[in-house]
């Protein structure tokens, strides 16, 4: 049988910002971790949740209520996973052509280029997280000079 890399298998460690700026991926299932959320909306993927512990459940909540760009397959370890419901959930989120899968996805798309525009600078436009930045380094140095 020929190696054609489908279906790869990574055990450690995988290069998951990329592999999320990659066309072809459609939706992330994710813990909710904070760095997994950012990596996920910056490249406009919507989120199937599974949180586990810690914030996971506050983030998954805020991706789905007050974002719009989230979906929770289910919360923690103990629940049994039903084919069905996964089946479901997964068609839902890939349906990106009408209801709650399209929706997910624009709002995905824009929250994605609001982040990247907030990093951008460019001709004279500089972002709002480059901006913060440089009055925050402003505001160092003048304490500094002053002492």
């Amino acid at each position: 049988m020929a190696r054609t890399n489908q279906g790869l298998l990574v055990h450690k460690w995988a290069p998951q910002l990329d592999i999320l700026s990659h066309k072809s991926i459609a939706a992330f299932l994710s813990h909710c971790g904070w760095n997994s959320i950012i990596e996920s909306l910056s490249q406009g993927v919507p989120i199937i949740g599974w949180p586990i512990a810690a914030e996971q459940g506050y983030n998954s909540k805020m991706l789905i209520e007050d974002m719009g760009v989230g979906v929770e397959i289910c919360r923690g370890l103990q629940r049994n996973l039903d084919k069905e419901d996964v089946k479901n959930i997964v068609t839902m989120v890939l349906d990106n052509q009408e209801g709650k899968g399209q929706e997910m996805k624009k709002k995905a798309l824009e929250i994605g280029k609001l982040m990247r525009d907030s990093v951008k600078e460019d001709e004279g436009f500089k972002g709002s997280s480059i901006k913060a930045m440089d009055d925050f380094i402003s505001a160092v140095l003048s304490k500094k000079a002053k002492s």
